[in-house]
């Protein structure tokens, strides 16, 4: 049978029980980045759990063409691959992030920033006019959709965008169905110094609130605490919501939009998937 068929057949079903999924709105992932940006640089810098970065320049480094990464958020990756002599467009959809990027650009040598083109939209429905060797969707963008049709739509649409040949490059973390059962409980998981006030120290919590096991879905907060010294200072707070996907699912996922798997892994250190800790993928678009 078909995959389109199958997905269509599911999704009849889930009409017909009359499910429906509880999907956070667009409204409130603009609010969620508006309001951890601020924040975003300086956390990921102190966590060094995060080690994607020589795996994402390695893929963008040997396309034969355009790179696009999606959800390019304040520059992480793409600043050091334009650095390294790549020509990427960024796109986002947050305009918080990209203003964050852009005035980051703007210290950048002037080759760099020529290498670089920005657009904010929707990954389920942008259009760019043009077709790229490589897209990238780097640190779980794609874990910021939530229904079968958005996510199929989102793949899609990289679908569009790439040249037949072309690759795909992204990664989702693998569920942790023991984590998933644990709400309520608030863990401290990164600290660094601010980098606007050196007196202040930065402490990101993070607390999952509730777990939609049906379709994927769960909600929770980041907590961002500043202190001085032993001080409390003050503390804001991002609701985020995040879905998970399972590795059928993401096989599915690719075949249903015309690509075929070239390499995937468990981690950046390219363990085999099998691990269980990070799906990370390389696909190619066959029709």
């Amino acid at each position: 049978m078909a995959i389109i068929s199958v997905f269509s057949r599911i999704n009849h079903m889930i009409k017909q029980e009359q499910i429906k999924t509880v999907a956070p709105t667009d409204k409130a992932e603009h609010e969620y980045w508006g309001s951890s940006a601020k924040y975003y640089d300086q956390a990921y810098e102190a966590d060094t759990k995060l080690n994607d970065m020589p795996f994402y320049l390695d893929v963008a480094k040997s396309a034969n063409g355009a790179v696009l990464e999606v959800g390019c958020g304040s520059g992480r990756l793409l600043i050091p691959t334009a650095r390294a002599g790549v020509q990427i467009d960024g796109f986002d959809f947050s305009p918080d992030m990209l203003s964050i990027l852009r005035d980051k650009l703007n210290g950048e040598a002037p080759e760099v920033r020529d290498r670089v083109s920005l657009h904010q939209g929707d990954m389920r429905d942008f259009s760019l006019g043009k077709k790229y060797s490589l897209i990238t969707v780097p640190f779980r963008p794609l874990q910021h959709i939530f229904t079968v049709d958005d996510q199929l739509a989102a793949f899609n649409n990289f679908s569009e965008h790439l040249n037949r040949g072309g690759r795909l490059a992204f990664n989702l973390f693998y569920p942790d169905y023991k984590l998933l059962e644990e709400t309520g409980v608030e863990h401290q998981e990164l600290e660094w110094k601010d980098k606007n006030d050196s007196t202040l120290t930065v402490r990101r919590s993070f607390v999952r609130t509730s777990v939609d096991k049906l379709n994927q879905v769960f909600q929770g907060e980041f907590i961002f605490r500043s202190f001085r010294g032993d001080s409390f200072v003050r503390e804001d707070r991002s609701h985020l919501s995040m879905s998970y996907y399972t590795y059928p699912q993401v096989l599915l996922l690719l075949r249903a939009s015309g690509f075929r798997v070239l390499e995937e892994y468990g981690s950046f250190n390219k363990e085999p998937i099998s691990v269980c800790k990070e799906m990370v993928f390389i696909a190619e678009k066959e029709k």
